[in-house]
């Protein structure tokens, strides 16, 4: 039995009282799924707690995958084998194991750390703890906020009143936003005269790092359609803006990106025309939740919101660029 195998039946053997019973997943449900993921995983189904689930352990020598890329690992397994999926990997630093955890993504790493949100939790760890941020998912207005910080213009110091300006937010949404970042500690409000200031808890990589369990798409929805010359007032955006800035092709089809009001307003005013599927469309359009073109200074979306209208992709070779996007980003 392959090394990490051995070192997960003992941990759990630890942790259970009992040496689990692992089964190695038949090759008829292995055939079904896509070849990198039967590369990338030994898939084992075990009883846990009482509960059945299946354990896909990393195959050795791998290069660590990013904790988005676990994620769509494990869902890509659960739709296609219909139980929960607990990725098992020989090692995981802290800053991974926090966005996991955030994510609801369950892992176990042999040893040192276990996290079965449809079961229970077990953090144990060789070094200090980092206590997660609190809060939920951040709206689309909380999100442009910190993403508007982080790519175009700082917000440190600035009252709100000034920052609602900027990003053509109102005042009352901005007070929403404030409460929800200082919720997730990511900034704290001061007081200055009759002015309320914004002040980020940490800056650049450091501020994405914690901020980014909690985001998500701004993809509203998706629309096919039929548009003579795509592009202004879109954005370039998913796989189109993706081949721009890294080496990955585009799809057949082009996508942009317009605010979901936007969009609609165009669809009225006859610049494209919704059709049924791709064999008839020229191009993909992302309705989003919040504006493209406030974060961009180009053609195409933002890098940052760029990632995460794609980082639930489970194709292997969109998650690899996506790495080296985030790793160009200038900070």
């Amino acid at each position: 039995m392959a090394h990490l195998e051995s070192r997960l039946i003992n941990y759990l053997e630890s942790i259970t009282g009992e040496p689990p019973d692992l089964q190695r997943v038949s090759r008829e449900r292995v055939a079904s799924l896509p070849l990198f993921l039967r590369d990338r995983y030994h898939l084992y189904s075990a009883r846990l707690f009482g509960r059945k689930c299946l354990l896909a352990i990393e195959t050795p020598d791998r290069e660590a995958g990013s904790p988005a890329e676990y994620g769509a690992h494990a869902e890509s397994l659960r739709a296609k084998l219909g139980e929960p999926v607990v990725i098992v990997l020989p090692a995981l630093p802290s800053y991974a194991r926090n966005r996991m955890v955030r994510s609801s993504v369950p892992f176990i790493v042999p040893g040192n750390q276990l996290f079965l949100p449809f079961l229970m939790v077990d953090l144990r760890e060789r070094f200090p703890r980092t206590s997660p941020a609190s809060g939920s998912r951040l709206t689309p207005a909380a999100q442009c906020i910190l993403l508007y910080h982080l790519l175009r213009d700082p917000l440190d110091q600035l009252a709100l009143r000034d920052i609602a300006s900027r990003v053509g937010y109102s005042a009352m949404m901005l007070t929403r936003a404030k409460d929800e970042l200082e919720a997730s500690q990511l900034c704290e409000s001061l007081r200055k005269g009759r002015s309320i200031l914004l002040r980020f808890t940490d800056s650049g990589r450091a501020l994405w790092d914690g901020a980014e369990p909690l985001l998500s798409s701004p993809v509203n929805k998706t629309h096919w359609v039929r548009w003579e010359n795509p592009g202004h007032p879109a954005l370039a955006a998913g796989l189109t803006a993706l081949s721009r800035r890294t080496l990955i092709e585009d799809d057949r089809v082009p996508t942009y990106a317009l605010l979901h009001e936007n969009y609609r307003v165009n669809l009225e005013k006859g610049l494209f025309h919704g059709c049924p599927g791709p064999s008839e469309a020229t191009a993909r359009l992302e309705s989003w939740s919040y504006n493209p073109s406030l974060l961009s200074d180009d053609q195409a979306v933002d890098s940052l919101s760029l990632y995460l209208s794609l980082r639930g992709s489970v194709d292997e070779r969109v998650q690899q660029q996506l790495e080296r996007l985030i790793g160009e980003v200038k900070w």
